[in-house]
């Protein structure tokens, strides 16, 4: 019967550890969907400075602000997702978008598609996603 009792304890050790495991990557995806959504509203209202600050890797911040500055005076009227996919335990993501703009004083709207690449990161001893990719190229 004791070793009955000690192989049912550990049968049920695996199981919550698998469980943990598998909550903590529900979690880091429910994180990653967090910062996309985020991310999207920032650039959706022109606020691509917020943008870079907030969810930008620190590496890629000068070069995505000079990346603002070529886009100039463009106004992004929509921003939609096309599709957005996450592997918790590499800790990588992609969304693929589309924006719609214009630039002034055209009004006429085009559309470009882009892939976001994200990575989860250590930051200040806590994990956050961080865009791992510059704004496109607006004609």
């Amino acid at each position: 019967m004791k070793n009955y009792t000690k192989s049912l304890l550990a049968v049920m050790a695996l199981f919550i550890l698998a469980g943990c495991t598998t909550l903590k990557n529900i979690n880091i995806g429910s994180d990653f969907e967090k910062s996309a959504k985020g991310y999207v509203q920032l650039v959706r209202w022109q606020e691509l400075e917020s943008a870079a600050d907030t969810y930008v890797t620190p590496s890629l911040q000068e070069e995505y602000r000079k990346k603002i500055a070529e886009a100039g005076e463009v106004k992004i009227v929509d921003y939609r997702v096309r599709m957005m996919t996450c592997d918790p335990v590499k800790g990588e993501g992609t969304v693929k978008v589309e924006f719609d703009y214009y630039r002034p004083p055209s009004l006429k709207v085009l559309t470009v598609n882009d892939t976001e690449k994200w990575s989860y990161e250590n930051d200040n001893d806590r994990r956050i996603w961080r865009l791992q990719s510059l704004l496109p190229q607006f004609k």
